[in-house]
Order: structure tokens, then C-alpha cells, then sequence
């Protein structure tokens, strides 16, 4: 029987080196992810949520190759990233694909949307006999004209331009698709019918999708497991169906109490909320790295780090001495 797992990263860690001096030595170093042990499942939706700064989108760059862990290992299917060579390493760049922020800036706006979108396709060696027909259809997938064709980037609205980023990462048919905050350039009304066509898209071409996102009610909604993270760790993993109703992290409870309520009848005067900064990069603090800002710290956790374990027997995970 296949395994289920598509991605798997065991132990990654990565650092950016902080130099100075005259010869431009490493004086420092700043560390980004500190061992991450996380399994992305075939056909499921993983959501990643975390402040700014805490790695999620290093993490993104290191599952497409355009960054290499310093140490630890990721793996597709069972191969190691770092083993792929040749026409194994060039099927690897199609079947993960990924889609930024900015739906503006990821697309180059000298070229029309049938160059776009057809471009990977004229890589692989298909001629515009194929190409053209094939961009059409995934033009029609995404809810775009074919008069779009010979359009360019700048005559599109924001939500359009997006469209269209996800036709050209659909393209190739890709297993794996990252979704690096798709809709957070989005008004309110183009977020909903993005992330709807998201989901019709992914049950058609039997996607998995890594979503990354800083708003819990959207991971909540269109994820089957949430991981969180806290400075380069993960501290919580948990199904999107009880984010809210069992997230045990301190971290994550301020997360979520931090959630803007519009009636100022039904704000939680009460509530907690993060104190301070988040530490510096480059000087993680002993113990739990959420110490010092966790208004439930316990006194092994400025000396002891809590390790990703079992909180209950549906795979929720959780990093916390108070579990």
C-alpha cells in the first residue's frame, strides 16, 4: 500500500549568518528554523500560522529548493530532496509549485497571460499547438476569459491577477501546492472567492496545499491541521475543525484572543495578550523559547524546552510544559 506522506522534514533546521568586520566574517548567526519535524499528508490541506519572523516562509523556500537546510533532511515521497538529480530533480520542480502574496509582483508584466501561464509548459518542449488549448482550459478552470489571452498583467483587477498566478502554478498539474498568504492582498469579498476556488480546485486536481497564512479564521475554515509556530519551532499541531475549541498552547490562545471583534458589547476586556517583543533571533532563550512573553510560564520553563508531544489521541500535538 502507498504511503500517505508526500512531504516529510525531519529535523531542519536553517541559520543566516550575521558578518561583520573587514573580511566580512561570521560574527553571528540568525536562527530561523531550529528543528522541525513535520509531515505533509496526500490530498490534505495543512495551514501554517505564526507571527511575523517565526519561519513559515523559509520553511516554503526549503520544501521548493530555493534554499537548502544547513542540517536535517526533507523528503518527497519517500526520496530525499538533496538526492535528486538530473530529470528526477526537474520532475521534483513540477510537481511542487507555489503562489506568493503579491499577485503583481510574481508576474512579469512585460509578458501577456498566455506567455504567463503557457510559459512552463514551452519549457517542457510542448509546442503552441498544445500549449495554447491547454492554457485556455486553465483559464476557464480559474474563472478567466479566453480574451485574457492576450492581455497583460496591469489590465486585471488584484483578485484576477491572482487567478491567474494560480493557473500558471496549476498548469503543470503539480501534487503539492504552497499557498504563501494567497488572499491577505485581498479585499474582504475577493479573499472568499479565492480560497472558494482554492478548494474547488484542489478536490479537481487532487491537490495537497500548504497554506500559510496569519489569519486563524481562514486556516480554521479551509485546513485539516493547523501547525503553529513560534520562532523557528513548532509548538502546536491541531485539526482546523477544533482550532478554537481545543488549542491548548498558550501562544496559540493569544492568537486567537487577539482576533479583532467588530461589537464592542461582546469584547473580552479580561482577555490575555502577548507582552513584549518577540526575543532576537540571533539569541533564542534557554527553556521554551515563548517564556518570556507567556503570561502561564511555570518554573522548569526558563530552563527546560518542551518537546512536540501527544496532548489527546486524535494527533494533536502540543509543546508545553502545562501539557
Amino acid at each position: 500500500m502507498p504511503s500517505t506522506d508526500m512531504i516529510t522534514l525531519t529535523g531542519v533546521k536553517k541559520h543566516f549568518p550575521i558578518r561583520g568586520g573587514v573580511f566580512k566574517r561570521e560574527i553571528d548567526r540568525i536562527n530561523v528554523l531550529n528543528g522541525i519535524d513535520l509531515t505533509l499528508r496526500h490530498g490534505k490541506v495543512t495551514g501554517l500560522v505564526g507571527e511575523s519572523g517565526c519561519g513559515k516562509s523559509t520553511l516554503a523556500k526549503l520544501i521548493i529548493k530555493l534554499m537548502e537546510p544547513d542540517s536535517g533532511t526533507i523528503s518527497f515521497e519517500g526520496k530525499t530532496l538533496a538526492a535528486l538529480k538530473g530529470k528526477a530533480k526537474r520532475d521534483y520542480f513540477q510537481q511542487v509549485q507555489i503562489i506568493f502574496q503579491d499577485p503583481y509582483s510574481s508576474l512579469n508584466p512585460r509578458l501577456k497571460v498566455k506567455h504567463i501561464i503557457g510559459e512552463m509548459l514551452r519549457i517542457r518542449g510542448l509546442d503552441k499547438a498544445t500549449v495554447i488549448p491547454r492554457v485556455l482550459q486553465m483559464l476557464a478552470d480559474v474563472g478567466l476569459s479566453a480574451e485574457s489571452l492576450e492581455k497583460y498583467p496591469h489590465e486585471f483587477s488584484g483578485g484576477q491577477r491572482q487567478r491567474i498566478a494560480i493557473a500558471r502554478a496549476l498548469i503543470v498539474r503539480p501534487k503539492l501546492l504552497i499557498a504563501d498568504e494567497p488572499v491577505s492582498a485581498l479585499d474582504l469579498a475577493l479573499q472568499v472567492k479565492t480560497l472558494a476556488l482554492l478548494k474547488e480546485l484542489k478536490e479537481k486536481y487532487d491537490l495537497t496545499i500548504l497554506l500559510i497564512s496569519h489569519d486563524l479564521k481562514t486556516v480554521a475554515e479551509f485546513c485539516d491541521t493547523v501547525v503553529v509556530m513560534y520562532l523557528g519551532k513548532i509548538v502546536e499541531m491541531i485539526s482546523g475543525q477544533t482550532l478554537f475549541q481545543n488549542g491548548l498552547h498558550p501562544y496559540l490562545k493569544i492568537l486567537i484572543n487577539s482576533i479583532p471583534v467588530r461589537d464592542p458589547l461582546l469584547r473580552d476586556r479580561d482577555k490575555q495578550i502577548v507582552m513584549g517583543e518577540i526575543p532576537d533571533p540571533a539569541h533564542i532563550p534557554p527553556g521554551c523559547p515563548f517564556h518570556p512573553r507567556c503570561p502561564a510560564r511555570i518554573e522548569p520553563c526558563d530552563r527546560i524546552e518542551p518537546k512536540l508531544g501527544p496532548a489527546t489521541r486524535d494527533g494533536h500535538l502540543v509543546a508545553c510544559h502545562l501539557f
